[in-house]
């Protein structure tokens, strides 16, 4: 957080001097070094295969019937945001879960949540905010993982079509 110097701001853990007073304590070594570690790590994983196989999936929703949003926009090389039209998502959700894949309808923040994403909707996706799923691809997946989501996804867009 970028604060002004003479911003009034009352610390929640009061202690020393630390941060002009605003923060008591001692930085959290420990925690500082292993995010340093992760960034380390993730900038050494090599996310291409990754990408591709994420526009692969893009497009296998696109002839499932489905819709990528942002699709002609930069983004991470491993996460997608799908919408199957006058589809709700939790629907989506209970199917592709039956088949033994793990999606969200939203953010990891907005977990146990139901509403549909207010970022979507002030994309402008209206109520197909609701029919959205966020697919998300780990550092360590493999190719036939992403064909196999892929059939099911085919497969549930199919049978909810009918």
């Amino acid at each position: 957080m970028v604060l002004a110097e003479d911003a009034p701001l009352s610390p929640l853990l009061p202690g020393g001097g630390q941060e002009r007073g605003r923060r008591g304590g001692t930085p959290a070594l420990p925690a500082i070094m292993g995010m340093t570690a992760a960034l380390e790590a993730s900038q050494a994983q090599d996310w291409a295969p990754i990408a591709a196989w994420r526009d692969a999936l893009a497009e296998t929703v696109q002839q499932a019937g489905g819709l990528c949003v942002a699709a002609d926009v930069p983004c991470l090389p491993n996460t997608l945001s799908v919408v199957l039209p006058d589809v709700a998502a939790q629907t989506q959700l209970m199917m592709l879960d039956l088949e033994g894949f793990c999606v969200s309808a939203g953010s990891a923040c907005s977990s146990g949540k139901v509403a549909a994403s207010h970022v979507l909707q002030a994309m402008g996706l209206g109520e197909r905010a609701g029919q959205a799923l966020r697919i998300s691809l780990p550092w360590n997946v493999e190719e036939a993982h992403v064909q196999a989501f892929g059939e099911a996804y085919k497969k549930m867009a199919q049978r909810l079509k009918k």
